[in-house]
């Protein structure tokens, strides 16, 4: 068996071990450090009843509903990026700088978000969250210049950056291990999802009454969301759970020195300092990066390419998100029976093939549409290996290890899409990015194979 496949099985073991604390729960830490012995508080709360698919239900619909209102915000920017820059009078070279702005943000937030709800509850968190989500993006609706753009985008990113870990976090500890697995590939489904439905339906919304009223149809439900998470979130956290030695124990065993803060970097610092955690991270950053140093551009591409408008752009994206929800379907299915490695050097090779079939090809349209929607595919379908290995190398700090997740696919977009801006704005030519996108993914694959069990 293979040092990744063993990875996957590992979380299993561990979840059979009840001193091992695997199957992720309000109080998984606080467990580890009393043997595997739930408190009575534990015991007698809600949170502690949350062990199978049935009361997973409520988190992973809820969970599904927000998903697809962050994949909608964070992906409409692209292809309708020109029309919102001809309004504010900006070169529509500096598109990347929008989904760059959101990008840094999630990226800055989201791994303190993450390990802070599994401290205090993810009910406060996701509730804030939220509301910070919805303002944002309502705020872009009114947004006047290109400065002001950038900080609501930023704002709707951090709102993300704190929603999204305490998503996964909810449904994780909701699900048994035998559900996990497809309680999680529901909402990363609807995630995806926002390609092929949201993103089609913001882009023809853009160009039939102005791109401001996209960012308005997504703050409204994001907004309205507040209320069932208020019911479907846990408050219990852990500020009575112990933190194991070295992570931010207090020399007595009651609890972490310092309270919160010190346990949140408890969580982080035993998390950034796992090896194998830290290949996996490198890797997702450098498949994200490989992804965004192209993408965020491409509206830009196929403007300069075929006069292709917002209009034009909602069927391009239709096609090239439905092939990567088949990708991702396909995947998840190919994943169970491949090794991560071998399944993401795959997954790899036909994201390489269409990058470079979309900006190396001569067309015709087709030529081109066809090759992203083969990049599509490749980009999408190594999804589920990532999340797969997150939630897997150290099941006691699972929803600190897929914020971090989150945190390196978001960073590597901010700074893979302020290159693509420098380099489009420099050279005029996209060229270099179709080439750099297709190094960037080949170089992932290489890297995963550091992954390692604990």
């Amino acid at each position: 068996m293979s040092h990744t496949e063993n990875e996957a099985s590992s979380g299993k073991e561990t979840a059979e071990d009840p001193k091992g604390a695997a199957d992720v729960s309000e109080a998984e830490m606080g467990r580890a450090g009393r043997g595997g012995k739930p408190s009575a508080n534990e015991a007698g709360s809600p949170a502690g009843k949350r062990n199978g698919s049935g009361t997973a239900r409520p988190a992973v619909i809820l969970g599904g509903a927000v998903a697809f209102l962050v994949g909608c915000d964070s992906m409409v920017v692209a292809p309708i990026a020109p029309e919102i820059l001809q309004s504010w009078g900006a070169s529509a070279s500096l598109s990347a700088l929008l989904v760059a702005a959101y990008a840094l943000a999630y990226a800055a937030t989201s791994p303190f978000f993450g390990a802070l709800a599994d401290y205090r509850g993810r009910r406060p968190v996701a509730v804030a969250g939220l509301a910070v989500f919805g303002a944002g993006t309502a705020l872009t609706f009114a947004a006047p210049n290109l400065a002001m753009g950038l900080a609501c985008r930023a704002l709707a990113g951090l709102g993300a950056g704190m929603v999204m870990p305490t998503v996964f976090g909810e449904v994780v500890s909701r699900s048994t291990p035998q559900t996990r697995g497809a309680n999680v590939g529901v909402v990363t489904g609807m995630l995806l999802s926002a390609t092929v439905v949201g993103v089609p339906i913001g882009s023809l919304l853009a160009s039939a009454v102005g791109w401001q009223w996209t960012f308005l149809l997504i703050a409204i439900p994001g907004f309205l969301a507040i209320f069932p998470a208020v019911r479907v979130f846990s408050g219990v956290g852990r500020q009575t759970a112990d933190v194991r030695a070295g992570d931010g124990e207090s020399a007595t065993g009651d609890g972490p020195r310092g309270g919160a803060s010190a346990a949140v970097a408890g969580m982080l610092k035993a998390a950034l300092t796992h090896r194998g955690l830290l290949f996996l991270l490198l890797s997702t950053g450098l498949w994200h990066a490989g992804f965004a140093v192209a993408y965020t551009s491409i509206g830009a591409f196929y403007e300069d390419r075929y006069g292709f408008g917002a209009a034009e752009m909602s069927w391009v994206t239709l096609a090239a998100g439905a092939a990567g929800i088949v990708g991702a379907v396909v995947g998840g299915r190919l994943l169970a029976r491949w090794h991560a490695a071998y399944y993401t050097a795959v997954a790899g090779g036909a994201a390489a093939l269409g990058v470079t079939a979309v900006v190396f090809s001569p067309g015709p349209v087709a030529v081109t549409v066809l090759g992203q929607m083969v990049w599509s595919v490749g980009v999408v379908a190594a999804q589920p290996a990532f999340m797969t290995l997150a939630a897997t190398l150290n099941p006691r700090l699972q929803g600190t290890a897929l914020a971090l997740n989150g945190a390196a696919q978001y960073f590597a977009q901010f700074v893979a899409s302020s290159a693509g801006a420098a380099i489009l704005t420099a050279t005029g030519s996209f060229a270099w990015l179709g080439g750099a996108s297709a190094a960037l993914a080949a170089i992932s694959a290489i890297v995963i194979r550091g992954v390692r069990t604990r």
